[in-house]
C-alpha cells in the first residue's frame, strides 16, 4: 500500500531474503501473484559489496539510476571521442540530453550525490576514488546511497543496517523517515 512501511522478521533461514528477492523480481515465485503498479520505480538494496569495485564512489551511487548513468557515460564518451561532423553523433547526443533531462530535470545529480557522500562521511576529495579502496562497511554505505538517491517508489531493504556505524544508521533512519515511497 502506498505510503506504508512493512518489516519482515523471523529466524535465520526462515526465508526472509528469499521472499524479498521474489517480491523484487529477482527470483520466480512458485505460486501466487506479485503485483506492483506499472510505472513505479523499484529500488532493491544489493548485498553484493564487490559488484562495483571498478567504479568511483560517485559513479557507484549514480548507478542507482541506471538509465541516467548510462546516458551520462555515453555522452561523456561521445564528447571525448565523437566526430561532431557526423549527424548521427549529434542526433545521439540530443537523444541522450533528453534522457538526462527526463531523469534529472534540475541537473543536480552531481550535487545530490556529493551531498549524500559527504553526509555518509566521505570527504569530497575521495568521491572519485574506486570502490575497491573501501572497507566492507563503507562499501555497504555506498550501496545504501545507491538505492536511496533515485528516490524509488517501492524500496526493498534486506538487513540495511549491516556493517553500519551509529552515524550511518542515524542517516538511514532519517532517510527512511522522509522517504515518500
Amino acid at each position: 500500500d502506498r505510503g506504508k512501511r512493512y518489516g519482515l522478521i523471523g529466524a535465520n533461514g526462515a526465508g526472509k531474503t528469499t521472499f524479498l528477492k521474489i517480491l523484487a523480481g529477482e527470483l520466480e515465485q512458485t505460486n501466487g501473484n506479485i503485483s506492483i503498479e506499472n510505472g513505479l520505480r523499484v529500488g532493491v538494496l544489493s548485498q553484493n559489496q564487490y559488484a562495483f569495485e571498478e567504479y568511483t564512489l560517485k559513479d557507484a551511487v549514480m548507478y542507482g539510476n541506471k538509465r541516467l548513468f548510462d546516458a551520462i557515460k555515453e555522452k561523456e564518451y561521445l564528447y571525448e571521442n565523437g566526430d561532431f561532423s557526423d549527424d548521427k553523433v549529434n542526433d545521439r547526443l540530443a537523444e541522450l540530453e533528453i534522457v538526462c533531462a527526463e531523469e534529472d530535470p534540475t541537473y543536480e545529480v552531481e550535487v545530490m550525490i556529493e551531498k549524500i557522500l559527504a553526509t555518509l562521511g566521505f570527504p569530497v576529495d575521495t568521491h572519485n576514488n574506486l570502490m575497491s579502496e573501501l572497507t566492507g562497511g563503507d562499501k555497504f554505505k555506498i550501496l545504501l546511497a545507491q538505492v536511496l538517491y533515485p528516490r524509488p517508489d517501492v524500496l526493498f531493504l534486506d538487513e540495511p543496517t549491516n556493517n553500519l556505524d551509529l552515524e550511518a544508521i542515524s542517516w538511514l533512519e532519517d532517510q527512511l523517515t522522509r522517504h515518500q515511497g
